[in-house]
């Protein structure tokens, strides 16, 4: 195969103004490129642009309509989030992901995600309790997809970081986030994990400690429960093998 044979015209995603996983900002407030950069950032979250598939500027510029530099400035903020590399003279690819990945996303959310929980039990407000409940009927309600049950499991942890006020820590929390969401759509194995027993007892327990504002409990919980997690992850990634 050539390196040509690999080059991917970008699919066509999201508008712009629509919302994108990873964007801490109002998309109505967003500039050319990083309207963009969320953009692609989506379909790497998705899978939609799979480890390996390499792209060009040209490519990307003609399938936004846009000149190159917006472009440019938005593959140089995902080489620093880590999701694509640079080719020389090729192009970009999209990052694949290794054990090593996977350990450090896992490491850090079990660094940050505890005591951000316990700040929210502390914080804890009944508009919180109301929105962290619609996110658990979202993950378990029968019929949804697994987009509707992923997504809602990914905003159950950011509205927990969230409402520890810290926002720097809740930014970083939710970019850990989206990268596990990346692992799970692209390990199709691991889909069982959004609605099974142990990970709705967790959530709801949780929910529990959060609600009652129980800040120590709440810590412990979410732990536990990222322990927990983050084994069924690795011992799904060495099935899996690379991605």
């Amino acid at each position: 195969m050539t390196p040509t044979d690999n080059v991917l015209p970008l699919p066509a995603g999201p508008t712009p103004g629509t919302t994108t996983s990873g964007g801490t900002k109002d998309p109505a407030t967003q500039s050319q490129p990083e309207r963009i950069r969320s953009m692609i950032r989506r379909q790497i979250i998705r899978a939609e642009l799979r480890p390996g598939q390499i792209f060009t500027e040209p490519d990307l510029a003609r399938e936004y309509g846009v000149s190159k530099t917006p472009v440019r400035e938005a593959l140089q903020m995902l080489t620093v989030e880590g999701l694509v590399s640079v080719l020389p003279r090729k192009g970009y690819m999209v990052r694949s992901l290794s054990f090593h990945d996977v350990r450090e996303v896992m490491d850090l959310r079990l660094i940050l995600e505890p005591p951000l929980v316990a700040a929210a039990a502390r914080n804890v407000t009944a508009e919180l309790v109301t929105e962290l409940r619609a996110r658990i009927e979202d993950q378990f309600r029968d019929g949804n997809t697994l987009e509707e049950r992923l997504s809602a499991a990914r905003d159950f942890h950011v509205t927990c970081a969230h409402a520890s006020r810290n926002t720097r820590a809740a930014a970083m929390d939710r970019s850990l986030t989206d990268e596990v969401m990346r692992f799970y759509h692209l390990m199709p194995m691991a889909h069982d994990h959004f609605s099974s027993t142990e990970e709705r007892t967790a959530h709801e327990a949780i929910f529990d400690a959060v609600a009652t504002g129980n800040a120590e409990a709440a810590q412990q919980l979410m732990h536990d429960h990222l322990l927990e997690a983050n084994a069924a992850m690795i011992r799904t990634f060495y099935n899996a093998g690379p991605l």
